[in-house]
C-alpha cells in the first residue's frame, strides 16, 4: 500500500516538474460540499505545497465551491501560503455540488480542481482547461466519473483513494454488477386507489420469479418488449395484466376490491355535454324540450367564489340575485332570487330553488313590509323574511340549471311559477350513519371562520427556535453545523432550516436545501422539492438544471418543463421562454408529455409574457388570443411536490366564510387518477371583481406519515399581486408538512 502511494507521490513530483519554470497565476477550485468532509486534508494540502515551491510568487484565484461559488483572492510571496493555508484548513464542508457554477469563473490557465466527483445533478459535468489537474483524497470518490472527466477535459488526475483497497474491491465489484445487468429491466410504480402500494406482487406472465413493490410503489422487472407482466395484490384483492410494449417507466393503476381476471374495453358512443339539457323530468335532448334551458356548470364558477349567490349572479340573463355586495348582505340572496317576465301581485315570485332534487325554503315578501333601500334589491321586492342560502358549498356545485316559464317548471306547480333553478353537487348525497337519512354534502353546516392557532411553520420546531437562539445568521449557521451532526438524513430538519435562513441569508438558504440532494440525488420528490424551494428564493440558474434533470428522470413531468421556463424567464431568456410555453400549450414539440390539464395556466403565461416583454419577442407565429393581456386583483398557483398528495385548501373570505378545496380520493378521484397518469401537480386561483378585503389561506396535509428521511409534503403558492398590470408582483412561499391533519397557514393577503 505505501508503495502505491510513493509511486503516486513520485508521479505528482514529476508531473510538476515538467511545467515550466514560470511564474504562472493559479486557480484552485475547492469543493466544498458535504461530501467532501472525509477529505484527506494533508494530502491535498501536500499537493499544493509544491506548487508553491516550484512556483514561490504567485497570484492565487481560489474558488469555493458547492451550489454556489465563493471566490477569494491570494498574493503568494517567496513561497509564502499561509493564509491561503489555513482559510482552507478552516472551511465548512455543506451542500451539495454543481459542478456548472464553475462555469466562466475560472480566470487562470494553470487550475487545480479539488473534489471527489459526487455531482448532485446527473447531467452535470466537469469542464477544465487542458492541462488542468484534477485531484481526489476522499475515500468516497466517484473514481469512474474523474477518470471520464479527466480523458474529456484533457487533464491530468491524481485519485489518492483509488488506491485504497476498499475501493479497489469495489470497483471489482461494481465490474461484475455491471456485467449482470445486461439483462432489460422494466421499471415501474403500482397505484392502488391512487395511492403508491407497496408489497404487490409483480410477475412476468409465464414465468415463476415474481417482485414485491417497495415503499414507494416502486418496482423493477428483468422483461421485454412483448412480455406481459401480471399484477396482483391479496390486501386490495386486485389483480390485472400489463402488456410490454415500450422499454419505458410503466405506472399500473388498481381499484382495491376489484378483481379484473381480463380488461374489456366498452366503447359506447355517449351523447356530448352540450346535446344533453337538465330539466324537471332528469337529462334529456335539448332539440325535444321544446324551451330554452340555461346551464352554468362547474367550470364557469370561479374558485374563489364563497356563496352559491356569488357563483350564479350575472352568468344567466334575466336572472337577478339581489345581496350579492359586500354592503347588502340583507337583501334576500339567493333565496330571493327573480327570473326577469315572472310576477304576481299577491304570491310570492322568488324562483324556487332546487338542490339535488329537494326544494328549498325561499326569502318571502309582503305588501304591507317595510321596503328594503337598497338599491340592489331586484325589481324592489319588500323582503320580510331572508333565507340564507350562504351554506350550500360552491366549490361542490356540478351544474346549476335555470327554467322558465310554465312549460319548464311545471313539475313543480304553482311553486315554481317564479322560475326554478336547479342546482346539482359534485358530491350528490350520503348516508348519515347515526340517522340513515341522506345528508347533501355540499351544504355547509359551520363555514364560519374563527381565528386558529395556524401559523407558517417556521417559529414551531425546536430546531428553528435553536437558530433563533443565534446573534447572527453566521452564528446561526454554526448552530445548524452542529445539530446536523445529531439529524444526519433528517429532511425534516434541512427545510426548517432552510425557512429560518430564506429571509436571513439566501446563500445559507441555498446550501441547507442543497443537502437534500447529497442524501437522494435521483430522487424525483427531493428534486422537486429543491427546486421549489430554489425558486423561492431567487436562484433560477439551478432552479433550470435540476429541471432538466427531473426530465431526464421523467420525460413526461409536465411541472418540470413548466418551472424550467419560467426560471428562463428570470434569466432574461424570454424569446426561448415564449417557445416552450407555447409548445407545450400546442403539444407539437415533447412526444412524452400531455400539458393540456395546464391550458388555462399556460395560456395566462403566454399571455402575460407577451404583454410584459413584447418588445424583446419575435410574435410572427404567435396566434392572435394571446396578444390580449387578462387582469386580475391577485392569482395564486399552487403546485407540490408528491403526486396524488392528498391535502386541503381553505379560503376564507373577508366576511370571514370559507370554503374547502379538498384534494383527495374521496373528493377528486377521477382527477388525481389523471394527474398520476399526466404527471402534473398544478392548480391554481383568481380574485377578480367584487372580492376586496383580507383573505386567509391556509393548508392542511391530510396524507400519511412520513418517515424521517423521506422528503415531506411541499406546497409552494406563487402569488401575484396586481396581475397582468404594470406594477405587477410576485411572491413564492413554500410551507412542508411532515404529520397527518397537520395545518398551516400559508398567507394572510389584502386584495384591494
Amino acid at each position: 500500500m505505501e508503495k502505491n502511494l510513493t509511486i503516486l507521490l513520485f508521479f505528482l513530483t514529476s508531473l510538476l516538474s515538467a511545467q515550466e519554470v514560470v511564474n504562472r497565476n493559479t486557480t484552485i477550485c475547492w469543493d466544498v460540499s458535504a461530501s467532501m468532509k472525509t477529505r484527506n486534508l494533508e494530502k491535498d494540502l501536500s499537493v499544493l505545497k509544491k506548487v508553491f515551491e516550484r512556483n514561490p510568487d504567485q497570484e492565487i484565484q481560489l474558488l469555493l465551491f458547492g451550489t454556489e461559488v465563493t471566490e477569494k483572492k491570494y498574493r503568494v510571496t517567496d513561497g509564502d501560503w499561509s493564509q491561503l493555508r489555513e482559510d482552507l484548513e478552516n472551511v465548512s464542508y455543506d451542500g451539495a455540488t454543481i459542478y456548472g457554477v464553475l462555469k466562466g469563473k475560472i480566470k487562470n490557465d494553470n487550475v487545480y480542481m479539488f473534489t471527489d466527483g459526487q455531482k448532485s445533478l446527473s447531467k452535470d459535468n466537469i469542464s477544465l482547461k487542458g492541462k488542468s489537474f484534477l485531484i481526489n483524497s476522499s475515500p468516497n470518490g466517484d473514481s469512474e466519473f474523474l477518470e471520464r472527466s479527466a480523458l474529456l477535459n484533457k487533464s491530468r488526475l491524481m485519485d489518492f483513494a483509488a488506491m485504497l483497497p476498499e475501493n479497489v474491491k469495489r470497483l471489482q465489484q461494481k465490474a461484475q454488477s455491471d456485467q449482470s445487468s445486461k439483462e432489460s429491466t422494466i421499471k415501474g410504480t403500482v397505484y392502488v386507489d391512487n395511492k403508491p402500494a407497496a408489497d404487490v406482487r409483480v410477475a412476468v406472465k409465464g414465468l415463476s420469479d415474481s417482485f414485491l413493490t417497495g415503499p414507494s410503489g416502486g418496482f423493477s422487472i428483468p422483461a421485454q418488449v412483448g412480455d406481459t407482466l401480471v399484477v396482483t395484490s391479496r390486501t386490495s384483492k386486485t389483480i390485472k395484466t400489463v402488456p410490454v410494449e415500450i422499454m419505458a417507466h410503466v405506472d399500473v393503476f388498481m381499484a382495491s376490491n376489484i378483481v379484473a381476471l381480463d380488461e374489456v374495453i366498452v366503447v359506447e358512443k355517449e351523447l356530448e355535454k352540450s346535446e344533453m339539457a337538465l330539466t324537471g323530468y332528469g337529462l334529456q335532448k335539448q332539440e325535444a324540450i321544446g324551451y330554452t334551458v340555461s346551464e352554468i356548470d362547474d367550470e364557469d364558477i370561479s374558485e374563489v367564489t364563497t356563496t352559491i349567490g356569488d357563483a350564479i349572479n350575472t352568468k344567466v340573463t334575466g336572472l337577478e340575485v339581489p345581496g350579492q355586495n359586500a354592503w347588502d348582505r340583507e337583501a334576500g340572496g339567493l333565496g330571493a332570487a327573480k327570473i326577469r317576465g315572472s310576477g304576481s301581485i299577491n304570491m310570492n315570485t322568488n324562483a324556487l330553488v332546487v338542490v339535488n332534487g329537494v326544494p328549498m325554503k325561499r326569502s318571502t315578501t309582503s305588501v304591507g313590509a317595510a321596503f328594503q333601500s337598497n338599491s340592489n334589491n331586484a325589481a324592489g321586492s319588500f323582503v320580510t323574511s331572508n333565507a340564507n342560502m350562504d351554506y350550500i358549498d360552491p366549490a361542490n356545485i356540478a351544474n346549476i340549471t335555470v327554467l322558465k316559464g310554465l312549460a319548464a317548471t311545471n313539475a313543480w306547480g304553482s311553486e315554481g311559477r317564479g322560475g326554478v333553478i336547479l342546482i346539482t353537487t359534485k358530491t350528490a348525497v350520503f348516508t348519515n350513519q347515526k340517522t340513515g337519512k341522506p345528508i347533501d354534502r355540499a351544504l355547509l353546516k359551520n363555514n364560519v371562520y374563527k381565528e386558529s392557532q395556524e401559523e407558517d411553520g417556521v417559529q414551531t420546531s425546536p430546531t428553528v427556535r435553536a437558530l433563533m437562539a443565534s446573534d447572527s445568521p453566521q452564528d446561526a449557521y454554526n448552530t445548524y453545523l452542529a445539530l446536523k451532526d445529531l439529524n444526519g438524513s433528517n429532511s425534516t430538519f434541512y427545510l426548517e432550516a432552510f425557512q429560518y435562513f430564506r429571509t436571513k441569508d439566501t446563500q445559507l438558504a441555498q446550501r441547507v436545501i442543497s443537502n437534500l440532494l447529497e442524501h437522494s440525488r435521483d430522487n424525483l420528490e427531493t428534486l422537486r422539492t429543491v427546486a421549489k424551494a430554489l425558486s423561492a428564493i431567487g436562484d433560477p440558474q439551478n432552479v433550470v438544471r435540476i429541471n432538466e434533470e427531473i426530465i431526464q428522470l421523467a420525460p413526461s413531468d409536465v411541472n418540470a418543463y413548466f418551472n424550467r421556463a419560467k426560471a428562463m424567464i428570470e434569466l432574461g431568456h424570454y424569446q426561448e421562454t415564449l417557445n416552450e410555453l407555447l409548445a407545450l400549450e400546442r403539444g407539437d414539440k415533447y412526444f412524452s408529455v400531455n400539458a393540456s390539464p395546464i391550458t388555462k395556466t399556460l395560456k395566462r403565461e403566454i399571455k402575460n409574457l407577451i404583454a410584459r416583454h413584447r418588445s424583446k419577442l419575435n410574435l410572427s407565429n404567435v396566434e392572435s388570443e394571446f396578444l390580449n393581456n387578462i387582469k386580475y386583483k391577485v392569482r395564486l398557483v399552487f403546485e407540490w411536490n408528491i403526486p396524488g398528495a392528498e391535502f386541503e385548501l381553505q379560503f376564507v373570505n373577508p366576511q370571514k366564510r370559507y370554503f374547502n378545496w379538498e384534494h383527495t380520493n374521496s373528493a377528486l378521484a377521477a382527477r388525481i387518477t389523471d394527474e398520476l397518469k399526466n404527471n402534473y401537480r398544478l392548480e391554481e386561483y383568481e380574485f377578480y371583481g367584487d372580492m376586496t378585503g383580507e383573505w386567509v389561506i391556509n393548508a392542511k396535509y391530510l396524507g400519511e406519515k412520513k418517515d424521517v428521511e423521506k422528503i415531506p409534503f411541499v406546497l409552494k403558492t406563487t402569488v401575484y399581486k396586481n396581475f397582468g398590470l404594470p406594477n405587477q408582483s410576485q411572491e413564492e412561499i413554500v410551507v412542508h408538512f411532515s404529520e397527518p391533519n397537520e395545518k398551516k397557514n400559508v398567507r394572510k393577503l389584502v386584495v384591494n
